[in-house]
């Protein structure tokens, strides 16, 4: 997996280049005829804006996406909401403030252009890649646990361009079927099976690999073309997160990632100071308008402070505003937190649903307590109950925690052993591959989160 996070920066910003020299191809067409010049400093700043435009909502439709594998049919249904998404609002903008406005049937022109011309990228990328972003024909080669997990994540996702042709046993078994996917044979029909039914894939997805490998098989097939990928792998590639059942210590010793250079290190706390500072001016006017509201509806400090495990199980005081009633674990003690949470005041319901009791983690931040991006700090009292029953679970406090994260942007709150256990997974999978682009994927991926929310 060294290349996942690298081909999907090479996809993004070869993507990106196809849409700036489709804006800028659009432009050049309108004024083909123009004697003056075409691209001065007042157009580009409004194709700049253009492009921004058009470059969120390949990122809201999921169109930089090609880990998470979609239909053919998905993507040029996505394709065409990004661009009427991105007609509408620079529509809206050009009549908010004309000066914006690069020049009449550009944006119509770039439209057809960007359509045609990512099309063009994606067949092209799909017949040049390792990997298609469409539909791949897969077996999966198990009955077990594993096998199961695998089948569990193609059937969550059901537009996840992935056709399970069947399942390959072990050995013999009393069925015909698993989870509703046929078995097609024993592991000593493979080499049958493969010449029967034209594959793209197989997942090898055996709970003991030990004298069940069919090494020989396998290897004709991936020397055939085939793709051959085991469940942990296949996992990771297509959920974006590590499984934990299949892990041994080994695993982390010699897989690839969890690189942590000085540089990468100086770069993301240069981003971190920079994204809290202009974080923290932006959001001034919310800042004092909830400050306000906090305190004239409840009683109680403006400011809630409470002990989180942060980088190599250190631990410090995590601010938020105060969403709770002061005596909210007067009681009960320390309980999980839940979405619909009955401890929540009113404004503190309002504030946790668009995250805006987070603010304050800003000050973390700068502290260097925090960073903007990384697995969320958990309290020392769960960190004690979890690390004792989640294998690996002290290895999420290697980096330092973040006030957004993979975790966060996908998977809700939350409120059970089960839950942190998919969230473990989660963070697993970003502390592997952690580094500038892939935070800035969270942290766009949590705005359009938040307009989700605001949209509802």
């Amino acid at each position: 997996m060294r290349s996942n996070v690298s081909r999907n920066f090479l996809f993004i910003f070869l993507q990106d280049l196809i849409l700036i020299g489709c804006v800028c191809l659009a432009t050049q067409l309108r004024y083909i005829y123009d004697v003056f010049p075409v691209f001065t400093i007042h157009r580009l700043t409004g194709l700049g804006v253009m492009y921004l435009v058009i470059m969120l909502f390949y990122h809201y439709f999921d169109l930089y996406e090609i880990a998470i594998h979609i239909s053919f049919q998905e993507f040029f249904s996505n394709l065409l909401k990004a661009y009427i998404a991105a007609i509408v609002v620079l529509t809206i903008l050009y009549y908010g403030y004309p000066p914006l406005k690069v020049g009449d049937y550009i944006p119509a022109l770039s439209v057809p252009l960007g359509i045609f011309a990512s099309l063009l990228f994606r067949i092209l990328w799909n017949s040049l890649s390792d990997e298609s972003s469409f539909t791949q024909r897969v077996i999966v080669l198990g009955t077990g646990r594993a096998a199961q997990a695998v089948l569990e994540d193609v059937l969550r996702y059901v537009h996840s361009g992935y056709e399970v042709l069947g399942v390959i046993a072990e050995g013999p078994v009393p069925r015909d079927e698993i989870m509703d996917f046929p078995i097609l044979g024993t592991i000593a029909e493979l080499p049958r099976l493969s010449r029967e039914r034209p594959m793209d894939m197989v997942i090898v997805a055996l709970d003991d690999q030990r004298g069940n490998l069919p090494t020989d098989e396998l290897m004709d097939l991936k020397m055939a073309g085939v793709r051959v990928v085991d469940n942990v792998n296949f996992h990771e590639l297509f959920s974006g997160k590590i499984t934990l059942e299949s892990l041994r210590p080994s695993w982390f010793v010699f897989s690839d990632g969890f690189k942590v250079s000085r540089l990468r290190l100086f770069v993301k706390r240069g981003f971190d100071i920079f994204a809290a500072l202009a974080g923290l001016a932006l959001a001034m006017p919310l800042i004092l308008l909830f400050s306000f509201l906090i305190k004239v509806t409840s009683r109680g400090p403006l400011l809630y402070k409470q002990e989180r495990v942060g980088k190599a199980g250190r631990t410090f005081n995590l601010l938020k505003f105060r969403s709770m009633r002061t005596d909210a674990e007067s009681a009960t003690g320390p309980v999980w937190a839940a979405e619909n949470d009955a401890r929540v005041t009113a404004v503190g319901r309002f504030i946790r649903r668009f995250r805006i009791d987070e603010i304050p983690q800003m000050w973390n931040v700068l502290q260097g307590q925090m960073s903007f991006v990384g697995p969320r700090p958990e309290r020392p009292f769960f960190v004690k109950q979890l690390a004792a029953v989640l294998p690996y679970y002290n290895q999420r406090h290697v980096v330092k925690p973040g006030i957004t994260g993979w975790a966060q942007v996908r998977y809700p709150y939350g409120a059970s052993i089960e839950d942190a256990r998919e969230k473990l997974q989660l963070d697993l999978y970003y502390i592997k591959h952690t580094n500038l682009g892939f935070d800035l994927k969270i942290l766009l991926t949590t705005t359009k989160t938040l307009f989700t929310k605001m949209a509802r």
